[in-house]
């Protein structure tokens, strides 16, 4: 036997062997869903902007409110003054009660019991985990300037209150899933409320929800791309709530420091229904435009945040008591809920065979940013998610634009 011819047999066998079990490595990997091969799509890229609104004429009418509480009580006018204020305060505290217990009561929808067996449970439990979809936003840091001016009155010194609400813009590629806009709630009884009780309202301005690109059925197994889009026929009762809680960190003159205490919270939940949509399958509400499609309200209220101390020595070397601007932070929760249709539970076995048995997990990755946007003079706090795989240049393209700011705080791409 020629030994070279059987070296080089025997070399040649341990090669191919080492291949076989390179290439059975490589499917079982990407059977796990240890290797992501996502294919570039821009409604794989999802961003949620949360915005803080500020405003000078919100902090030139709660200054004049202040000025005219200011010059009652040196005035013979005082007891009446403080009388007609009890009366509108009691007037907004009742409707704020009124609008909580509505907007809960209207957001029920009935589920169906869970009487089944094999295959169709183990259906159902999948089904019922993809009808619910939950997003926590939350800022890096606090956000400076509730008030717009230094105070020499006191920590919650409500003159000079600039702080006008919240905004969050969420969106798949260029198109928009969820866009809300809520307020400062100006109306008398509300700035009243800012005065005797030190709390605020907010009203809801704007809500603009798309159910077709939402985040149900939430499918986490696969890109957004990939996954069933959300049916009517399929998915029913849907509904969307925004819950909004505010934290404040301040020091007092007692030199005693408080962090991130909770001062108050807002909450929206709306019904979503296939009849209140427009044309174009879009949820709208738009505050005071006649024909508003479905039941919105908000709920909540929070008290003003409150000033650092922060005393300070004029020219001539004499200390003054002052308070600061006010830092606070806000936490939105969104989430989508919604049941399943007699139709679908009828036919479930259909959408049974339709499934991959075993599914390929694909990676995220994350960005968080709170960037200064000079034009508008907020804190924006940005949240991104994109598929592992994506590159920075593919998700810039898949958003539209590279938004160019002077000052960002986070960690990003």
């Amino acid at each position: 036997m020629n030994f070279e011819w059987f070296k080089n047999k025997l070399i040649m066998r341990k090669i191919l062997t080492a291949l076989s079990f390179l290439a059975i490595s490589i499917a079982a990997n990407a059977q796990d869903g240890d290797t992501d091969l996502t294919a570039f799509n821009p409604a794989n890229v999802e961003k949620y902007d949360v915005k803080v609104q500020t405003s000078n004429a919100i902090s030139d009418k709660i200054s004049a409110k202040w000025e005219q509480q200011a010059e009652a009580l040196e005035s013979n006018t005082r007891g009446a003054f403080f009388e007609g204020l009890a009366a509108v305060t009691k007037t907004a505290a009742f409707g704020v009660m009124g609008q909580s217990g509505s907007a809960i009561a209207s957001v029920a929808f009935a589920t169906i019991a869970a009487s089944v067996k094999g295959n169709k449970s183990e259906w159902r439990n999948i089904v019922e985990k993809e009808n619910m979809y939950e997003k926590k936003l939350m800022m890096l840091e606090n956000i400076d300037d509730f008030y717009s001016n230094v105070s020499d009155a006191g920590a919650l010194d409500p003159s000079g209150m600039s702080f006008n609400g919240f905004a969050c813009l969420q969106q798949r590629g260029c198109d928009t899933i969820l866009y809300v806009v809520c307020r400062l709630d100006t109306a008398e009884a509300a700035l009243s409320r800012i005065l005797f009780h030190s709390k605020f309202q907010l009203q809801l301005d704007t809500l603009i929800f798309n159910p077709q690109l939402c985040n149900l059925p939430n499918d986490n197994s696969r890109s957004f791309s990939e996954r069933k889009p959300f049916s009517f026929d399929e998915r029913e009762n849907i509904s969307l709530s925004i819950d909004m809680t505010i934290t404040s960190s301040w020091i007092n003159q007692a030199i005693q420091v408080y962090n991130d205490v909770h001062l108050g919270d807002f909450s929206i939940k709306v019904p979503i229904y296939k009849e209140n949509l427009d044309s174009d399958s879009i949820f709208r509400y738009i505050a005071g435009k006649p024909g508003n499609a479905g039941f919105c309200q908000i709920s909540g209220d929070c008290f003003i945040v409150p000033r650092s101390y922060m005393g300070v020595r004029d020219s001539r070397g004499i200390y003054h008591d002052a308070w600061g601007t006010g830092q606070y932070k806000v936490t939105m929760t969104v989430k989508e809920t919604c049941g399943i249709s007699p139709d679908f539970e009828k036919n479930w076995k259909a959408d049974w065979k339709s499934r991959p048995k075993t599914p390929l997990k694909y990676n995220l990755i994350q960005s968080i940013k709170q960037t200064w946007d000079s034009n508008s003079g907020t804190w924006i706090c940005t949240l991104t998610e994109a598929p592992a795989n994506y590159t920075k240049q593919q998700i810039t393209n898949a958003l539209g634009a590279d938004k160019k700011n002077t000052k960002t705080k986070g960690v990003g791409f």
